[in-house]
């Protein structure tokens, strides 16, 4: 396994969700709501990949991925789901990601694949 993290010091994703769509969803909610193909809280660009491709990857390579935002837990882990509240919120986000490197199958988006080559 080879692991990578990312954070930055932001609002985090609930806080940046809820004040777009006016809404009041909770840290793990607005994670959840996040990971789902084309959610983005930018306007008038397109956006809203990045996480739900990294859940389909994560999820086809048995790897872990684990996002804590806010108060938020959210963790996908060899296909199965585990979210948790913390006491204290973190201010921004942090994406840590384990890969199998020993999984010997080839990955391409869809837009990378030929159909007909002749």
């Amino acid at each position: 396994m080879s692991t990578y993290d990312i954070s930055n010091i932001s609002a985090g994703i609930k806080n940046v969700v809820n004040k777009r769509f006016n809404s009041n969803l909770s840290a793990v909610q607005a994670i959840e709501w996040a990971v789902i193909d084309r959610h983005t809280t930018k306007e008038d660009i397109s956006g809203g990949i990045g996480l739900s491709l990294l859940y389909e990857f994560i999820s086809i390579n048995k790897g872990t991925v684990q996002i804590i935002s806010n108060e938020g837990f959210w963790q996908l882990d060899n296909g199965d789901i585990t979210t948790n509240t913390f006491e204290n919120e973190f201010p921004g986000t942090i994406v840590n990601i384990s890969v199998r490197t020993d999984d010997q199958n080839t990955y391409m988006l869809n837009s990378e694949i030929i159909d007909d080559i002749f």
